[in-house]
């Protein structure tokens, strides 16, 4: 095919790119449908984005994003102040939720200082406020009359909930709560928001009521005053200074003394306390009051799931973009004076689409982790909280698969462009430190693992006592006498093409988790049982086990989510994506880096050829779908400056865009004015230092 006359005017690397386009064997826009859900809903977003970055100032793309101009910390949360507020208005001026759960950058919105308002506070008040509290607060909170945060994590206690030390003691002759921080390691320290712009928060605290501790509950609290934003009587906060990322928004510190709130201002719709300090609860016996209050971290750990494949992703279309355009080496030609493009090697465009087949099967299994989320709240709206025990497992599992499959990924994705992915103008280092931070957002991976799997454990007990378990879990329940009983499962006996197949594939997932599964509750009651350990002592022993059965659970549900979402998209992207999770599958399985690998080939049930048959498979599924790389991270429909990429933008001008950003750094500019050099550090230090040896 010939050159046409537009692409006559780009230069090399706009060309190639162009080029890269041209080879897609699908139709992105088709594919950006299916991952933003519809036509509608991606031409609202664009909109968005182009009138929120267009007051920002971003739309011109030569032009050094302000981010980049060496803000110090005020001026970073300043800038995130401004950035805050651009998005916030445009969802209030144009009624969407596009910026709700992720801000213009595809962070989580508590990345910015009004991030909290609607993805906690809010929620929080609307699960477990009663019908009076929403009709008070709710309307506050759409139309942004107050800044509210949620403050649940201390200076010693995050993940173990239940440890949390500040206090809310009832006070019967006021009719009021005091909210106290009793020692220093009570402080409420890490959330966002509460340093320096949250006008009021939901504080987790203990209940103490005629001299009962009744456990954690969530608490409305007045931080600082709406007519001139100092801080309450009693409340002492502050920011919490420069972290790896997030410095858009002022995490920070709050400490109580003697905090007096109206005794409404605890969320009475599963509690309440009576004018006299009698505690009530709800009529939902069948359910803890602990986990039911926490409705809002396990919403909120599904929203991370789906922030995990977009955090992928943009990872991903930088180096997708910057291997296609940067040439460096001959390749395996070496008499050859032309130099190859970094997606030419194979090892380069395995990297990509294997992880580019993970960024989808997040994505995927987020959607149906969404729906799973949907189905408990409006059953808890109706008193049925039957679901709450799988889905919060579900949660747990989902967070902590996807959080640790995208930082890895991120970081490979930077790597994957050599030198130039590690300045900060790449994109990619932010983009890797904000990913980061999700590892322990809402629940420390390694928590969420144990809660997963303490989950599964019960409900096999369950079998084995002969009662009848959730439908969710029907293949555990269908594979439960070959596994747990007779402990005889069969070999795999696919071969060739077979190996392709989506119900081979999810058959060996499958019997991987079940195995797993039987092995980690064999050891764990054999320790109980015949090495009469306790049960925290055996859980410990054998926590490597369980943690290895909770990730190939949640692999199987993944592979199956993937499956299950392609049997529903139009008929023109189903080759593609039927590749890429087989993809996803066989790399799971067969790349010696993957977590767990091990374990689906240990017990026989996977041979040596079938392995090689497998890796044959792996080979082809790359030359097919290699052409797609550009089609398949241009499908997420990221813009220029939500990348905020010198190497990423759309149109492949790496290297002028990468001078011209260079050149408007505040450093070379300040040194331009000064005939080239800086004055200053040359007559304070290197003058003298050189001379000093003259």
């Amino acid at each position: 095919m010939g050159v046409s006359r537009a692409m006559e005017t780009l230069n090399r690397q706009m060309l190639l790119m162009a080029q890269a386009r041209q080879a897609a064997t699908f139709d992105p826009e088709r594919l950006t449908i299916v991952i933003h859900d519809d036509e509608e809903t991606v031409r609202s977003r664009r909109a968005a984005f182009h009138r929120v970055e267009s007051a920002l100032g971003l739309l011109d793309n030569m032009k050094l994003p302000k981010v980049y101009s060496g803000l110090n910390r005020e001026e970073l949360y300043l800038h995130g102040l401004e950035r805050a507020a651009a998005i916030t208005n445009d969802m209030l001026d144009y009624g969407h939720r596009h910026f709700e759960f992720l801000n213009e950058r595809y962070q989580l919105s508590n990345a910015t200082p009004f991030g909290l308002h609607f993805l906690m506070f809010r929620k929080t008040i609307e699960l477990q406020g009663t019908p009076e509290q929403q009709a008070y607060w709710l309307p506050l909170i759409d139309k942004m009359q107050i800044n509210g945060a949620y403050a649940q994590t201390e200076l010693a206690h995050g993940s173990h909930v239940r440890g949390i030390e500040t206090t809310a003691t009832f006070d019967p002759e006021t009719d009021e709560f005091v909210i106290n921080s009793p020692t220093l390691t009570s402080t409420k320290y890490w959330p966002g928001a509460i340093g320096l712009s949250c006008s009021h928060a939901v504080v987790m605290a203990r209940l103490i009521t005629q001299g009962k501790d009744y456990g954690i509950h969530p608490f409305v609290v007045q931080f600082r005053s709406l007519e001139d934003f100092s801080p309450m009587p009693g409340v002492e906060l502050g920011d919490i200074g420069i972290k790896m990322s997030y410095n858009g928004t002022c995490n920070g510190y709050a400490r109580f003394n003697n905090v007096r709130i109206p005794r409404d201002g605890l969320l009475m719709a599963h509690a309440q306390v009576l004018r006299d300090g009698t505690y009530v609860r709800s009529a939902s016996k069948d359910v803890a009051y602990s986990k039911l209050a926490y409705a809002t971290m396990l919403y909120n750990r599904a929203v991370i799931t789906r922030a995990a494949s977009f955090s992928l992703a943009q990872a991903l279309t930088i180096a997708a973009r910057y291997s296609t355009v940067r040439e460096q080496g001959q390749g395996m030609n070496a008499s050859s004076n032309n130099e190859v493009t970094l997606v030419t090697y194979k090892s380069q465009h395995y990297r990509l689409l294997t992880l580019i087949s993970q960024a989808y099967a997040i994505l995927f299994a987020s959607k149906d982790l969404d729906q799973h989320c949907r189905t408990l709240i409006q059953q808890q709206k109706d008193g049925n909280h039957s679901r709450l025990p799988f889905t919060h497992a579900l949660c747990c599992g989902m967070k902590a698969w996807s959080t640790t499959l995208a930082c890895a990924g991120v970081e490979e994705a930077r790597r994957m462009c050599g030198g130039h992915g590690y300045v900060a103008t790449s994109g990619l280092p932010e983009i890797l430190a904000a990913v980061s931070a999700t590892v322990t957002f809402e629940g420390e991976n390694y928590v969420l693992w144990q809660q997963l799997v303490r989950y599964l454990l019960q409900r096999v007990d369950a079998l084995y006592a002969g009662k009848k378990i959730e439908p969710d879990l029907d293949y555990i329940a269908r594979g439960f006498p070959t596994y747990f009983v007779s402990g005889s499962p069969s070999r795999c006996t696919a071969s060739g093409t077979q190996l392709l197949e989506p119900d081979t594939l999810l058959a060996i997932f499958r019997h991987r988790s079940l195995r797993l599964l039987a092995a980690a509750h064999n050891r764990f009651t054999q320790a109980m049982r015949r090495d009469q350990m306790s049960m925290a002592d055996a859980w410990n022993k054998h926590m490597m086990e369980i943690l290895h059965a909770g990730r190939a659970y949640v692999d199987y549900v993944a592979l199956s989510s993937f499956l299950d979402r392609i049997a529903l998209v139009e008929p023109s992207l189903k080759p593609v994506l039927t590749r890429l999770a087989a993809l996803f599958a066989l790399t799971t399985i067969t790349n010696p880096n993957a977590s767990g690998g091990l374990s689906f080939v240990e017990d026989g049930h996977l041979s040596l050829d079938q392995l090689d048959t497998m890796r044959e498979h792996v080979d082809d599924l790359l030359a097919q779908l290699c052409p797609d790389i550009i089609a398949l991270t241009d499908s997420w429909d990221f813009t220029d400056a939500s990348l905020c990429s010198a190497l990423g933008a759309k149109d492949g001008n790496v290297y002028e865009r990468l001078m011209a950003w260079t050149r408007q750094l505040p450093v070379n500019q300040h040194a331009q004015e000064q005939g080239g050099m800086l004055v200053e550090p040359w007559e304070q230090e290197i003058k003298p230092m050189l001379r000093a040896r003259l």
